[in-house]
């Protein structure tokens, strides 16, 4: 997939890809209580970004920013 050079993010989206940036790795659950939201909020936010191509699923529910 060919990631988009303009892709827009809600204000969520940000924190945690910008949170991801940082930290480079990282659990869907840590990721989550970092960020301050529910693991089922969590869960939808990163499909949407995946799709969105500015993240991607590694194997073990690890996450990490593109």
């Amino acid at each position: 997939m060919q990631k988009q050079l303009f892709v827009t993010l809600d204000d969520d989206e940000q924190k945690v890809y910008d949170y991801l940036l940082k930290t480079g790795k990282e659990l869907l659950d840590i990721i989550a209580l970092r960020c301050d939201f529910t693991i089922y909020r969590m869960s939808g936010m990163l499909l949407n970004m995946e799709l969105k191509g500015v993240i991607r699923p590694l194997p073990g529910n690890l996450f990490e920013a593109i």
